[in-house]
């Protein structure tokens, strides 16, 4: 049987090991290199973030917590702290997004999730800029839009989806902006409307169609604006319609990018 006095040394090792393991070793070397083991804490003793390091550069798993305790991104350190693969969580504990950085910066192939578990986007970086196929979808998991980027700007062909899989809208950007010729259809497949935009605004002859495939009405356009607006035999509620329609064919980003620091 454990004697009181035993019982009170089995509780001061306890706590002088929880201690220890919230301080820990936080060595460093003689040129003052951060070496094994680290947890940096803030002024208020809770955990900033968890590591090795060697040489002063981060190894292997490196953890950050909420200010709450748990963990918000997990974070695989190579090649002397430059290579960083992550996997970022929300407050619930559920995956939000993973990636690699490459000196801090996104690059390749980067997966943001939904809190069920779900894709919402995958993007793809170089060096911290867009570049490649980047793709948003549905909650149901279904391909909502796919759009080219270069450099950090929309360049080359955007395709939007209704849920059901059905191209919704197709399209050219050249540096952040619609050029070309473009096409939106209805959800049974036929063109709903189609013209030129030239520097992202609707110009020359525009064509709009009935659900059937007939043609419903054809307006002109220069520098953006209708030039025979008083010729349009549509009501108030129609062009409500359409102009939700249009609105509705752009999914915003779910995410903003932001920076995985490396610890210090």
């Amino acid at each position: 049987m454990m004697t009181l006095k035993t019982y009170v040394l089995f509780l001061f090792l306890c706590f002088a090991s929880i201690i220890n393991a919230q301080n820990a070793p936080n060595k460093t070397d003689a040129s003052g290199k951060k070496q094994g083991h680290w947890i940096k804490l803030d002024d208020n003793k809770k955990k900033i973030y968890e590591g090795d390091f060697v040489d002063d550069y981060p190894v292997g798993k490196f953890t950050y917590f909420y200010d709450i305790g748990i963990p918000w991104s997990v974070t695989l350190f190579s090649a002397k702290g430059k290579v960083a693969y992550t996997k970022m969580y929300d407050a619930g504990g559920k995956l939000s997004a993973e990636g690699k950085y490459i000196d801090q910066k996104k690059d390749s192939v980067w997966n943001f999730y939904n809190p069920d578990g779900k894709i919402i986007s995958t993007d793809i970086y170089k060096m911290g800029v867009k570049n490649g196929n980047c793709k948003v979808f549905y909650p149901s998991g279904e391909l909502a839009e796919e759009k080219m980027w270069k450099d950090g700007k929309l360049n080359g062909k955007v395709i939007k989806y209704f849920d059901n899989g059905q191209i919704k809208y197709t399209g050219q950007t050249i540096n952040d902006k619609v050029e070309g010729k473009v096409t939106f259809y209805y959800a049974n497949g036929i063109v709903q409307a189609e013209g030129l935009y030239l520097h992202d605004v609707k110009d020359g002859e525009w064509k709009f169609y009935k659900e059937d495939g007939k043609i419903k009405r054809t307006d002109t356009y220069r520098d953006g604006r209708d030039t025979h607006p008083e010729k349009r035999d549509i009501n108030k509620d129609e062009i409500e319609k359409a102009k939700k329609q249009y609105e509705n064919t752009e999914t915003q980003d779910p995410f903003k990018d932001g920076v995985q620091q490396q610890p210090k």
